[in-house]
């Protein structure tokens, strides 16, 4: 990629970022909020249109409301039309949303919506979630549409702009148009994990994490119901108490440890990668080597920070709390809100159950929260979840070109990704975003100063372009 061309690409890619696509805290659709909103929405879908036309010259786009646009790019064999079904000519999806979390502007060091560059980052809302994907997968196939480029087989896009409130209205409502039509594909790709650096310890290779199953999500409300009243008058077991030992109760009963297919191929394919000059190293790579049939050793070792245990076990975490509205009212009810992150294996009715059973006290009402939508986990098949479906070689290729030294491994997300709302549509959906980023840099997803080196922004436009040129 020439220099003309990449700070064309950082134009645009900046145009992108300046258009605010959050959704307010709270607001519906039919708000005065909501409404400016989801003008946002078609704006940036018009900024897509007007940035790359050499792309939409030779796609079929179809726009099916603010928070969903799915283009076609017509392959030299047309399997979408059901005439070929081998893996190797039906089509390949491309996910990505442009909505984004609200950002706090107050603790920012600049305008999230501003673009600003500075010592080679661009810094804004979307930079790594995941307007990032989206435009790399667009200037990749601007650039080659440009050049005459036309697949073997057909390449679908589906952009959604409310994935971070569920995609009830982009995601699944663009499934559900490709299912109505009958249209399946290979594999498809979406947002999820990273090429990791520093993520596991003793291992100093950069880690390409290619997500092949996702966790489900489930908010529990836990409710304890009193008479409301004066807080000169408290009862002598108070709502909040019995709130307060049904959450220590969970707190000591964690979801218990289990190696699912897709993580033990991860933990063992780390092991060859481990530092084995020292006596640790060597014990470290011998325990990641069998997982299974050293179980607890096992268990013990990885579960020594939040990431691993979290690729080990169904997650709890109690976020939220309710009580009274003035500090001299008994409330009528205490609420808590846990979110808990669904190990596969693990159903939304056997964690429910399974929370239950932990508290163990009639007192205390457990229910979904009916503020929030719930999911399953979204398993792979044994071939997917071992780094072998369909796709994989075509990955590991463009990641080969664009990141050298990167080991792909096959990866369980804990997040939650529009990929759900397709998965029944493809063979193997993938996760991963083409991004190098060490810890601290991770921890501005949705966080903070949000921000992407220019040098990953060309590398991801790189590896689409490989990976388009595939296909």
């Amino acid at each position: 990629m020439n220099t003309e061309i990449h700070n064309n690409s950082i134009e645009r890619f900046r145009g992108a970022i300046q258009i605010d696509t959050s959704w307010p805290e709270g607001a519906d659709k039919a708000q005065d909020e909501g409404k400016v909103a989801e003008q946002n929405l078609a704006r940036f879908q018009d900024f897509l249109v007007s940035s790359y036309p050499h792309f939409h010259a030779v796609v079929e786009r179809i726009l099916l409301s603010p928070y969903s646009v799915l283009y076609r790019w017509p392959g030299k064999c047309t399997a979408s039309q059901g005439h070929i079904q081998s893996a190797n000519s039906l089509p390949v999806l491309f996910l990505a949303h442009y909505d984004v979390v609200p950002a706090d502007r107050e603790f920012w060091s600049c305008d999230p919506y501003g673009a600003e560059i500075r010592e080679g980052y661009l810094y804004g809302r979307g930079t790594l979630d995941t307007k990032n994907t989206l435009i790399c997968a667009m200037e990749a196939a601007e650039a080659l549409a440009q050049a005459g480029y036309v697949p073997e087989r057909d390449i679908w896009f589906a952009f959604g702009g409310d994935e971070e409130r569920s995609g009830a209205f982009g995601a699944e409502k663009a499934a559900a148009w490709f299912k109505e039509r009958g249209l399946e594909f290979a594999w498809t790709l979406d947002e999820g994990s990273i090429v990791a650096l520093d993520q596991i310890p003793g291992v100093t290779k950069p880690l390409a994490l290619i997500g092949v199953e996702e966790k489900g999500f489930l908010d529990i409300e836990l409710l304890v119901e009193q008479a409301p009243g004066h807080a000169s008058r408290p009862p002598e077991k108070q709502a909040v108490a019995i709130l307060a030992e049904a959450l220590v109760r969970l707190s000591k009963r964690p979801f218990p440890y289990r190696l699912i297919p897709s993580v033990e191929s991860f933990f063992t394919s780390l092991a060859p990668l481990a530092d084995n000059h020292t006596s640790k190293g060597k014990l470290q790579a011998l325990i990641l080597s069998r997982p299974r049939l050293l179980g607890p050793l096992f268990f013990k070792l990885s579960g020594t920070s939040p990431a691993t245990r979290a690729l080990l076990r169904t997650t709890l975490a109690m976020t939220q709390l309710f009580g009274a509205k003035a500090d001299n009212i008994l409330p009528a009810e205490t609420r808590a809100i846990l979110n808990l992150r669904l190990l596969p294996g693990d159903t939304i009715e056997s964690a429910l159950e399974y929370v239950r059973e932990a508290i163990g006290m009639d007192e205390v009402l457990v229910r979904p929260s009916p503020y929030r939508s719930a999911n399953n986990p979204v398993p792979a098949d044994r071939e997917t979840a071992a780094g072998r479906g369909p796709g994989w070689t075509n990955l590991t290729q463009a990641l080969s070109s664009t990141f050298p030294e990167a080991v792909p491994l096959p990866f369980l997300v804990t997040a939650t990704t529009d990929s759900r709302h397709y998965a029944s549509l493809c063979q193997a959906v993938y996760r991963f975003g083409p991004l190098e980023l060490p810890p601290e840099e991770v921890s501005r997803i949705h966080g903070h100063d949000e921000r992407i080196s220019l040098e990953n922004f060309a590398k991801g436009i790189s590896f689409y372009e490989k990976l388009f040129e595939q296909l």
